[in-house]
C-alpha cells in the first residue's frame, strides 16, 4: 500500500469571508511519492459505529455533492469553509462523495471510495478550513494557537477501508514549492504517512511519531501513537518543535489550518465520516506597555 503526497498545480480563490481578509482557497493537487507500511487501529472493535466523546446531530444539512469540475466544491460558514476537496478523485472510477453541512463544527461526509488499483492513493479529503490568504499571519504574533476536534468514523479496522482523521496545515506558502505542509494524524485506519521517520514528539499527554520529507514541498507528519477521536491540540507547540528542529525559520507564517479526513478506500461501500466540535482559538501576544 502506498500513501501519496500532493503537490499544488493550481490555486483558485473560491470564497471570501467578510472579516480579516480570511479567504477559503481552492487547491488542485497532483499526487506523487509513496511509502509502504499499512497501519490499522491498535484498539477497539471492527464492528459497530464508534462514538466520539462529543458531537451533535446534523438534522437538516445543506448537501454539497462532489463536483468533477470543481475539486473544492463546498460552503462557507462564518470564518470557515467546508469542502469536498476531491483533489485526486479524477482518474479513478467508482467514487462518490457529498458533504452534509449544518455548520462549520457540525457536518459529515458520505463517501464511497476504493483502492482497486492497489496504489494506496488518497482520492479526497473532505475538511473544514480557516485560511489566511493572500496575507498570512506571522506565528510570532501569537502566544497561543489551540484547536479542538471531535470525529465519528463508521467503524475501525480493514472492514472499513483505509483513511485517517487529520489536521493539514500550510506554513510559509499555500502548497507551493517553498511551503511546508504540517499534518497531525489524530486517528489512523490503515494509512501510511509520507516522508522518513524523524523522531518523536510529545504534547498534551500524547506521543507522536514524526515523519519528514525535506524541501522543496517540505512535508512533516505527526502520527499519534495512541489515536484519539476527540480532544484539544496546542498547535503552537507543534510549530515551535518544527522551528526548534531547524526545519522552518522562527519568522514563519501561517496560511491555512484544515481539519478533516483523508480517504483512500471505504471498500466500495458508502460510509459516513462526521466532523464535530471543530474550532481554532488564537490569542495574540500582548504588546501593551
Amino acid at each position: 500500500m502506498t500513501r501519496t503526497r500532493r503537490n499544488v498545480i493550481a490555486i483558485t480563490v473560491t470564497a471570501a469571508v467578510a472579516a480579516g481578509a480570511v479567504i477559503a482557497v481552492g487547491l488542485a493537487y497532483l499526487a506523487h511519492g509513496s511509502r509502504t507500511i499499512p497501519l490499522y487501529a491498535r484498539a477497539g472493535s471492527e464492528s459497530g459505529t464508534l462514538k466520539a466523546a462529543t458531537g451533535s446531530s446534523c438534522a437538516d444539512p445543506t448537501v454539497v455533492p462532489m463536483n468533477d469540475g470543481d475539486a473544492q466544491k463546498g460552503i462557507t460558514k462564518g470564518d470557515y469553509y467546508i469542502t469536498n476537496d476531491s483533489w485526486n478523485a479524477q482518474g479513478y472510477t467508482g467514487l462518490s462523495q457529498a458533504i452534509y453541512v449544518c455548520n462549520y463544527n457540525n457536518w459529515y461526509a458520505i463517501a464511497t471510495m476504493n483502492n482497486d488499483r492497489g496504489d494506496g492513493a488518497v482520492k479526497t479529503s473532505p475538511n473544514v478550513q480557516e485560511t489566511w490568504y493572500p496575507t498570512p499571519t506571522k506565528l510570532s504574533r501569537w502566544r497561543s494557537i489551540t484547536t479542538q476536534f471531535s470525529d465519528v468514523p463508521p467503524g475501525i479496522g480493514p472492514n472499513y477501508g483505509i483513511w485517517e482523521f487529520e489536521y493539514d496545515i500550510w506554513l510559509n506558502g499555500l502548497a507551493d514549492s517553498k511551503s511546508t505542509e504540517v499534518m497531525i494524524w489524530t486517528y489512523d485506519n490503515g494509512q501510511s504517512p509520507g516522508g522518513t521517520p524523524s523522531g518523536s514528539f510529545k504534547s498534551g499527554g500524547q506521543t507522536y511519531d514524526v515523519y519528514r520529507s525535506s524541501p522543496p514541498y517540505q512535508y512533516i507528519a505527526f502520527v499519534d501513537r495512541s489515536y484519539k477521536l476527540s480532544g484539544q491540540l496546542n498547535l503552537l507547540a507543534f510549530f515551535d518543535y518544527v522551528i526548534a528542529k531547524g526545519w522552518i525559520p522562527s519568522s514563519s507564517t501561517l496560511y491555512q489550518i484544515c481539519n478533516g479526513v483523508e480517504l483512500v478506500s471505504t471498500n466500495s461501500k458508502p460510509e459516513r465520516f462526521t466532523i464535530n466540535n471543530f474550532d481554532v482559538d488564537m490569542k495574540a501576544i500582548n504588546k501593551a506597555g
